[in-house]
């Protein structure tokens, strides 16, 4: 074993996420951001988060690496000092726990120890998936349903999605801010009345643009493709439903975009000769915009859970037309196709609709989606709407 791999094996088998810190580039602990030495009665935050990576921020290449920079600026907008650790390394807060904080902001071990050693604070649970406990009920359906139609499939190799929330953070918080739909919101009981709505913030390739008469010129020759963008999961995010959909509809054909690489196992037993792993992407290249937006009208995504995805708020800001569960995190809206069923028939009836269109249709609902997801999905957006949020909840305490 080489010495980087035997590094690695330390790291992770004592539980510590510092190798995926090097790897990453990120931090461990930022203190004192937006310090001013002069205002001995300068309130203090600590913002429990997930890596920040150190790149060019011209470039954005993750959406939680933008709106985690605008949640920090917001903060210091309202003259807070800034602390932030990473949300599931415990020892990153111990670090930096003597301090006293005014708020804590954010989620995961690090949130929840924060909460309990601050118990004066104000405390602001920041959610970015559906509910824990409706995430482990609506995944055990989904298994149930993979084998009731592959009983002979080992799906051991299915990778099971854990998260950074629990229960007792919800009921921990004074109020929470969730990025998803009204519909997942109903799930959050422990912050009835004290939950706001925001919305994801999506990557934009800065080289596409929305031209009607480019866009009309591909849309017949896109009709037989259909587009799967999303990540780890197959199972969690309905992959596999999706597959046995297709292989009743041979005349048409599924990309796979996003797949994580244990999991093309898994894909190749479940495949039909109509559906094609094409492995990851970058939204970021010019093979995105060739190979993806001008080779699709629609992309599917049949998620048993999620907060707002951002692979389909990523295709729509690019006018590709999603066709999703309602657990998939969105508001009802005219360019989306809610599944009125998750089963393999409810995929199959959806897909159905999107073929009885006419290339006008098609083409006006993907004008639809891309203005629509450039303004809903926009940094700028999730900013705005931010700022007034954290300004209701400071309210709470007048801060």
């Amino acid at each position: 074993m080489i010495f980087k791999e035997k590094i690695k094996k330390v790291f992770h088998d004592k539980g510590y996420p510092l190798y995926d810190f090097m790897r990453r580039n990120g931090f461990i602990e930022q203190t004192n951001l937006n310090l001013n030495l002069c205002d001995l009665s300068q309130k203090r935050v600590l913002i429990s988060y997930v890596p920040i990576p150190n790149y060019d921020f011209s470039e954005i290449i993750h959406a939680q690496s933008a709106h985690i920079n605008q949640i920090i600026y917001n903060f210091t907008k309202r003259g807070f000092c800034v602390n932030v650790c990473y949300a599931n390394d415990i020892q990153s807060y111990r670090r930096i726990c003597h301090y006293h904080y005014d708020v804590v902001f954010g989620f995961g071990s690090a949130y929840k120890q924060a909460c309990m050693d601050n118990p004066e604070a104000l405390k602001i649970s920041f959610i970015m998936e559906n509910h824990p406990d409706v995430v482990s009920q609506k995944y055990s359906d989904r298994i149930r349903y993979f084998k009731s139609r592959h009983p002979h499939i080992d799906i051991s190799s299915s990778i099971v999605r854990s998260g950074f929330f629990d229960a007792d953070q919800f009921k921990l918080s004074d109020a929470g801010i969730l990025m998803s739909s009204r519909y997942n919101s109903l799930n959050f009981s422990e912050l009835r009345n004290k939950i706001l709505l925001i919305n994801c913030n999506s990557i934009f390739n800065k080289k596409y643009e929305f031209v009607p008469e480019e866009v009309i010129k591909s849309i017949s020759s896109s009709r037989r493709n259909f587009l799967w963008f999303g990540s780890v999961g197959l199972i969690h995010k309905g992959l596999d439903i999706v597959i046995d959909a297709f292989k009743e509809l041979p005349d048409l054909s599924l990309n796979v975009y996003g797949l994580d690489k244990k999991e093309y196992g898994l894909f190749e037993e479940l495949k039909a000769d109509n559906t094609y792993n094409k492995k990851r992407i970058n939204v970021l290249s010019d093979e995105f915009i060739t190979d993806v937006v001008k080779k699709h009208n629609f992309m599917i995504l049949d998620s048993c859970s999620e907060g707002m995805s951002t692979a389909v708020s990523t295709c729509m800001a690019h006018g590709i037309i999603p066709i999703v569960s309602m657990e998939c995190g969105f508001n009802e809206a005219p360019c989306i196709i809610q599944l009125e069923d998750n089963s393999v028939e409810g995929v199959k009836a959806a897909i159905q609709k999107a073929c009885d269109m006419s290339d006008e249709e098609v083409l006006a609902m993907r004008k639809d989606c891309y203005e629509y997801a450039r303004n809903q999905f926009s940094l700028e957006h999730f900013d705005h709407v931010f700022y007034e949020e954290l300004n209701k909840i400071l309210n709470m305490k007048n801060y």
